[in-house]
């Protein structure tokens, strides 16, 4: 049975040192001491992300810019068997590690993620019952990259999270679909358990928010356009799948008289997204990184760990 010591917990960051000192008390308070924390750095424009870290007394990283980048810095960090993500403005709640390693007690379980509930509700709210994830299409519905937890080795063996996709990246989203998706089409299986819980403090507002569902729909429309070119079957049902799921959204949002603004721009994203990503390089399942001087996608550390 895996234990709190085969977990190594990745916080990804980028200028928000106040937050995330928050989110590593509330990670300390829920954790069982034997996990490993490692802070990593997205190129932060200061100092302080670091000694948030040290403070913390907890492992750090430096990385370059963008969520996947750091993912996967903290990947290649870790030394230890399975790694979870949660994010600066997460507030984990208390048995949420021994949940998600419940997960792992199955052999042919790859992933493993639990439910974000906005922190002004609780963690004993209505939840969903839990699911097991076996096709590729169903990596939509997976879970969200703000708690999720893989066994390490898979995520090297299928290169990591894609560097032009996610927080960071004009492409803003997507990339946690994406790599439940390849996982799922690699074989092993995904499982949600809604009693795993980590509590989302929302940021955004007015026209912010707006502009960070069009980053998602860019990288939905990145996933799309992927799939696409790799197997343009299954890219068709993924794009209807979503497009019909979110004018289903905008429908009930006129219906109730409220604005559709953020989904109508999410649609723009999308569309702008599939567009995008044409010419774009692929190796294997992943984009070829602008950057990149090889012209391959590597999976490799941005920094040391400290």
């Amino acid at each position: 049975m895996p234990q709190p010591s085969d977990i190594t917990i990745i916080v990804c960051t980028r200028n928000r040192a106040a937050m995330l000192t928050e989110a590593l008390s509330a990670i300390a308070a829920a954790s069982p001491p034997e996990a490993e924390v490692l802070v990593v750095d997205s190129a932060s424009d200061t100092d302080d992300t670091r000694r948030v870290a040290e403070a913390a007394g907890v492992a750090y990283v430096r990385a370059g810019k963008g969520l996947s980048v750091a993912r996967n810095a903290g990947i290649t960090s870790a030394a230890r068997p399975l790694v979870v993500f949660t994010d600066d403005d997460c507030r984990p709640t208390v048995g949420w590690i021994e949940r998600l390693l419940a997960c792992f007690e199955d052999p042919g379980v790859a992933a493993a993620t639990g439910r974000m509930l906005d922190h002004t509700l609780t963690a004993d709210a209505p939840y969903s019952r839990p699911a097991r994830y076996t096709t590729p299409l169903s990596g939509l519905d997976a879970g969200h990259g703000a708690v999720m937890a893989f066994r390490r080795e898979v995520l090297l063996r299928l290169g990591g999270f894609d560097d032009l996709m996610g927080a960071g990246q004009k492409h803003a989203g997507a990339e946690d679909l994406d790599i439940f998706i390849r996982i799922l089409r690699a074989g092993p299986d995904v499982v949600h358990d809604g009693k795993c819980v980590v509590l989302h403090a929302n940021t955004r507002v007015g026209d912010a928010y707006v502009d960070l569902h069009r980053g998602y729909g860019l990288g939905l429309g990145a996933l799309v356009g992927k799939w696409l070119r790799l197997d343009p079957v299954f890219g068709i049902r993924m794009g209807w799948t979503l497009t019909r799921r979110t004018a289903a959204r905008i429908a009930r949002s006129r219906r109730r008289g409220g604005s559709a603004a953020h989904e109508r721009a999410m649609v723009q994203g999308l569309i702008s997204g599939v567009i995008d990503v044409r010419r774009i390089p692929l190796v294997g399942e992943r984009f070829v990184p602008p950057w990149s001087p090889q012209r391959v996608p590597v999976l490799r550390a941005e920094g040391v760990v400290s």
